[in-house]
């Protein structure tokens, strides 16, 4: 067994690993992350891919923050969403099924006695979502200016 300072250190480093599987705040690359276009002066599509370690509402807050990001730094204080698209993806994967066996002999001179077993472990299937989310904006540094547009979801304007 370990000395106990050694197992909360394991327990510990195991848990920034896990915390470390999303995907940060990056731009695009193999694990997620953000990109965007600019369409107009004004106008821009930033879309923010999470892995299939992060949650929905995480690539929400991520999205969000681009569209700040970008905003500023194109020279503009406001920016209104006016649409929204969903690219979230789903997959799975199933492991091979697989079969070990293990024995445990005697000997006595010549002769031999023991046991043996031989656990199964049968395939398992294993489901992997992958958030994403693709926003519009229009910039503006005139807040009024902005109030027409509104975001568009499913195809109706919804004004705020």
């Amino acid at each position: 067994m370990f000395p106990s300072f050694l197992s909360k250190s394991y327990v510990l480093l195991a848990s920034i690993a896990l915390v470390g599987c999303e995907t940060g705040y990056q731009p695009q690359s193999f694990a997620g992350g953000y990109s965007e276009v600019l369409t107009a002066p004004d106008e821009a599509v930033i879309t923010f891919s999470g892995n299939g370690f992060t949650s929905g509402e995480r690539v929400l807050k991520m999205a969000a923050l681009r569209c700040a990001e970008v905003t500023l730094a194109h020279g503009y204080r406001y920016f209104v969403e006016t649409g929204a698209s969903h690219l979230g993806t789903q997959s799975s994967f199933t492991t091979p099924s697989y079969a070990q066996t293990y024995c445990n002999p005697t000997a006595f001179g010549t002769f031999a006695i023991g046991t043996a077993s031989t656990p199964y472990i049968p395939p398992q299937q294993f489901y992997v979502y992958k958030p994403a989310l693709t926003v519009s904006i229009k910039m503006s540094n005139d807040r009024k200016a902005l109030e027409p547009y509104g975001m568009v979801i499913n195809g109706r304007k919804v004004r705020r």
